[in-house]
């Protein structure tokens, strides 16, 4: 009896055996790839000089309003933006876009992929305001975007926005809050692939105020680092500093500003306890505080979350300007083509361990090794292009610097990251069974 249903089950066996093998097969194998997405850089506005800095003269672009020209090297590690924004293909480097009103201001900005929401911290709409939301569409559809406008008054409506697939949409702010003195804008993508950036320029009568891009900002947050603060830029030169907050909820907050430099970490007396009302843009005068004699950083904490900025006002011979600093992302390593800038950087952390390397124009490799506890700050040589930094642990940095046109800060971070996507491989036999 058992032989008898051994054996039954053995031929069960082989008949689902037989039966599979017949059956139409498929593989459940797949490949992961990963790639850098393509970045969009801003070319301004009319009558300024715009220059992308690349990484390598290898690097492939098109401009955004020729979607059917193919992606070409561009041989060269700059590009001039004479002819609007570009779209750069996706590699691990950042691109910079440096854009000049000669003789009056200068700025920069990280060509980048905007995320879904962007905060930006910064830009007026009284009447010397001439700021511009740059919005740079490089999809091939058309993408709406939602804009809020939150000033000393609070916040407005939303006003939805439809930007044309490769182009460009340049809104003016003062046209969104005529006569607010504070601005806080949030921009978010409803769909389409969209990156904004916001040019903050001023002019009083026929005299220059300044010009500067406002740093995004991806996400608030209860706690923010604002590196790369400049104490002066040079012998003779004033710096003013205003920090703008905003909590970005209805529920009114409270913030509490520490101060961290070369001489040491403090709170200043009377910013221990600052009251924020919800949606309400406050500017607060950093005039009276000791930041000491180097770059310097701000860590701002508060019980709700917020998004802040310093704006700092730069007197200095013929140059008057003004520059926007914001909180950036902490990073691991990072590389970018300076393309023979000579900025001072400055980097923030508990712990602090950076490995530079670079080239000069020769191509000839430097490197070195900067430590210290909670902040370092290190002056770029003279002649460097491609730099790499690599840290121990995350740091937040930023770095400036000065030119006969005016100053500039450009957040040191990554532009993109690392995107990863499965693709199945599929058998054969799932369109011609097994013979």
């Amino acid at each position: 009896m058992k032989e008898t249903r051994a054996s039954f089950a053995v031929l069960i066996f082989i008949v689902i055996a037989h039966i599979a093998l017949l059956l139409p097969q498929s593989s459940s194998s797949s490949v992961v790839t990963q790639s850098y997405p393509a970045t969009a850089c801003p070319a301004g506005v009319s009558g300024v000089q715009a220059t992308a800095l690349l990484a390598n003269k290898s690097i492939q672009l098109r401009n955004i309003n020729q979607p059917g020209v193919e992606l070409k090297k561009n041989n060269s590690g700059s590009y001039a933006l004479n002819r609007g924004a570009i779209l750069v293909a996706g590699n691990p480097a950042n691109t910079s876009s440096i854009i000049t009103r000669p003789g009056k201001w200068t700025s920069a900005t990280t060509c980048t992929i905007s995320g879904p929401i962007n905060w930006f911290a910064g830009g007026t709409a009284n009447v010397t305001s001439q700021s511009k939301l740059i919005m740079i569409n490089s999809g091939l559809s058309d993408a709406l975007v939602d804009i809020t406008v939150f000033s000393e008054s609070g916040s407005s409506q939303s006003l939805a926005v439809t930007v044309k697939a490769s182009s460009e949409k340049v809104i003016r702010i003062d046209s969104l809050s005529p006569g607010s003195e504070r601005i806080v804008l949030k921009v978010e993508i409803r769909n389409g692939r969209v990156t904004s950036y916001l040019l903050d320029e001023r002019i009083r009568g026929l005299d220059n105020v300044g010009g500067d891009f406002v740093p995004a900002i991806s996400k608030a947050s209860k706690e923010l680092v604002i590196a790369g603060l400049a104490v002066k830029f040079g012998s003779n030169s004033s710096i003013k500093h205003t920090l703008r907050l905003m909590s970005v909820g209805e529920v009114d907050a409270s913030a509490s500003v520490e101060i961290i430099s070369s001489e040491g970490v403090y709170v200043p007396v009377g910013f221990s306890d600052i009251s924020l009302n919800g949606r309400e843009v406050t500017d607060i005068d950093l005039s009276g505080v000791d930041f000491g004699g180097k770059a310097f950083a701000l860590k701002i904490s508060a019980t709700q979350e917020i998004v802040a900025s310093v704006l700092s006002e730069v007197k200095r011979g013929s140059v008057s300007d003004f520059i926007w600093s914001a909180p950036s992302d902490a990073f691991d390593t990072v590389s970018f083509n300076l393309h023979g800038l000579e900025p001072v950087m400055s980097f923030v952390g508990e712990r602090v361990i950076v490995s530079v390397v670079w080239k000069d124009r020769e191509g000839k490799g430097y490197n070195d090794l900067l430590r210290g506890d909670e902040i370092v700050s290190w002056k770029v040589p003279p002649n460097a292009r491609l730099l790499t930094i690599s840290s121990a642990s995350p740091v937040v940095a930023a770095m400036s610097w000065i030119t006969g046109d005016g100053v500039a800060r450009l957040g040191i971070a990554p532009s993109t990251n690392l995107e990863s996507a499965t693709r199945p491989i599929a058998d054969i036999a799932v369109i011609q069974p097994r013979g």
